[in-house]
C-alpha cells in the first residue's frame, strides 16, 4: 500500500488520488526472463506528492525504482512570434549608405 512520497527526502503523506501521480514499474524484459515469475513484488506502485512530481519522475532500474529529475521545460514563446520570422531593424544611417550606392 502507498502510504508516503518515493521521494525519500520528502514526508508528505498520500491521501489522495488526485494530489500527485501514481506510477506503476514495470521490470525490463531481461528482469522478466531471469526471474521467470520468482519476484512478484517487482509490479509495484509508487506515489510522488504534487510538489516532487514538478520536479522528478520515477523509472525502472533494474530491481527498484529511480527518482531522475525533469528535463527542463522548453522557453514558452509569445504567440504573437511563434512561427513568424522578426525582421531586424536596419539602421537609418545604413540605408542611407545602401540607397546611395544604388544610384
Amino acid at each position: 500500500m502507498l502510504s508516503k512520497c518515493a521521494n525519500p527526502e520528502c514526508s508528505e503523506q498520500f491521501r489522495f488520488l488526485h494530489e500527485g501521480k501514481v506510477f506503476q514499474l514495470t521490470p525490463t524484459p531481461e528482469v522478466q526472463e531471469m526471474s521467470e515469475g520468482a519476484f512478484p513484488g517487482l509490479y509495484e506502485r509508487f506515489w510522488l506528492c504534487d510538489r516532487c512530481s514538478k520536479e522528478m519522475t520515477l523509472i525502472w532500474a533494474g530491481t527498484h525504482a529511480k527518482l531522475v529529475p525533469l528535463p527542463a521545460a522548453p522557453v514558452a514563446m509569445p504567440a504573437a512570434l511563434a512561427g513568424k520570422v522578426v525582421p531586424r531593424k536596419r539602421s537609418i544611417k545604413r540605408a542611407a549608405n545602401a540607397a546611395s550606392r544604388n544610384r
